[in-house]
């Protein structure tokens, strides 16, 4: 594996100095996390096919997957050894960084959902300090970051980065591509849970049994587990799926790229995931969020949240497994009125559609004018 990372770490500083000769600007995207690189690395393309011509993109990953010429296998921890980079940018949380970069995080939350539980925020916000700068979707979202990194005024680790609004790229993609997918029937309902060690107290994972057998026992849908992707392999997920494998309305979906079957479905399910919006503003139809009794022990400013505050304004929250089919085959007929509040919601983020030209715009203008962090 050593000789891996060295390996890669040799070719990528030839093509830097030899596009450096030719007078190219470097971009180094980096995703450090093996299971969410292939959700991230198809739209993350798209957002540079019209980029400038004298940027040259070069991909860092941890993935067992060939994913193409300009991707190389690199640990974060020998991105020291990678030569004169103008800009750093990833969509997950780094420690490491290629020396003398520019470093950008392009935030991959639609809404402002919790990014982690309360007790690992100090952390998480000690790490994004590390950042240079931050797009974010929506004034929502710089509003959220504000307000979380003002807790922390105090410690000399934590130094709010420059938020920028720009859109979202991801969004933008998925929404042109679902457009394009011939109608269909609306016959599946999708449950999407948040990590399941994220946020303990909020986590669907020890109700998802009985709620899957709820579900194909009293709706006509078939029904879609589609775990967060850090689950994907995790056993108490992988009982859930080979408990319902052999039931012909159950499916398991583990697909990098969502928009076919969201494009499909009636309904989502979820607890907490940052997808409910992401689902909502998508294709119009409603959410379905779980909140048992352990929701109490959230932090209060937390209540305060868009997230949490316009959950009825996309769909329903319901306590119980068994309330779930009658609340299902009553919000059949209420679809029309959630596409009416759903649209509200969806125009404050005010750049969609146009993430990708402000994004290039930002980006020609940080390299150009060579600002350059120590």
């Amino acid at each position: 594996m050593k000789i891996k990372n060295l390996f890669s770490v040799i070719v990528v500083n030839i093509l830097i100095i030899y596009y450096k000769l030719k007078n190219k600007k470097i971009i180094f995207f980096y995703h450090p996390r093996k299971l969410l690189t292939s959700i991230h690395t198809f739209y993350i393309e798209d957002l540079f096919k019209d980029c400038n011509q004298n940027i040259v993109l070069i991909y860092g990953h941890l993935t067992d997957k060939n994913l193409g010429q300009n991707y190389f296998f690199i640990k974060e921890g020998y991105l020291k050894f990678i030569l004169n980079v103008d800009i750093f940018i990833s969509c997950v949380i780094c420690d490491k960084f290629t020396k003398g970069s520019k470093r950008i995080y392009l935030s991959h939350d639609i809404y402002d959902s919790p990014l982690v539980d309360f007790k690992k925020e100090q952390e998480m916000c000690e790490r994004f300090s590390l950042y240079d700068i931050i797009f974010l979707p929506s004034q929502i979202l710089i509003k959220f970051f504000n307000k979380m990194f003002s807790k922390y005024n105090n410690s000399p680790k934590i130094q709010l980065p420059i938020l920028k609004e720009i859109g979202y790229p991801k969004f933008d993609f998925l929404e042109k591509k679902i457009k394009n997918i011939a109608e269909s029937s609306k016959d599946n309902i999708i449950i999407a849970p948040t990590n399941i060690y994220g946020f303990s107290g909020l986590t669907l994972i020890n109700y998802l049994q009985e709620l899957i057998e709820e579900l194909v026992r009293a709706t006509e849908f078939n029904i879609i587990l589609r775990p967060h992707p850090s689950n994907r392999y995790d056993s108490k997920i992988l009982q859930i799926k080979n408990f319902f494998k052999s039931n012909t309305k159950f499916h398991y979906d583990i697909s990098e790229d969502y928009s076919s079957i969201y494009s499909k479905s009636m309904f989502l399910i979820t607890d907490q995931s940052d997808t409910a919006y992401m689902f909502a503003f998508l294709t119009m139809r409603p959410v379905i969020f779980f909140s048992h009794d352990k929701e109490q022990i959230i932090p209060d400013d937390w209540h305060n949240l868009n997230y949490f505050v316009n959950r009825e304004k996309i769909g329903i929250i319901i306590n119980q497994v068994t309330s779930i089919s009658e609340k299902i085959n009553m919000l059949k007929h209420e679809i029309k009125k959630y596409e009416l509040s759903i649209l509200e919601l969806k125009k404050e983020i005010k750049y969609f559609g146009q993430s990708k030209k402000r994004f290039n715009d930002e980006i020609k203008n940080l390299i150009f004018n060579n600002h350059k962090s120590n």
